[in-house]
């Protein structure tokens, strides 16, 4: 969950080592969240989730890591990706 206590923010801030799973997640959220809004466009998204996929695969990362990397893609696109494209849809049409 990325969703994280303001107490384990500031000490994820401060330099901490993430001590849970949903630390982790909440790190990686974080990096997605703060690209999004620089251009929140379908195009980030892609290039989050590339970015995200390669990374993934990386010698070295490990199981929590990667599942705590693909909830918060999950969170990410549900909170704002998708909510993006409803609006898209409606302003563009449904594809056919």
């Amino acid at each position: 969950m990325p969703f994280i206590s303001p107490e384990s923010r500031f000490l994820l801030a401060s330099g901490k080592d993430p001590e849970t799973v949903g630390d982790i997640c909440y790190l990686y959220y974080q990096r997605f969240i703060r690209r999004w809004k620089e251009t929140p466009r379908w195009t980030t998204a892609h290039n989050i989730y590339k970015e995200w996929a390669l990374e993934r695969t990386c010698p070295g990362i490990g199981e929590d890591e990667i599942a705590a990397g693909d909830l918060a893609w999950q969170v990410f696109f549900a909170l704002h990706v998708l909510p993006y494209e409803i609006e898209k849809r409606a302003e563009n049409g449904e594809v056919e």
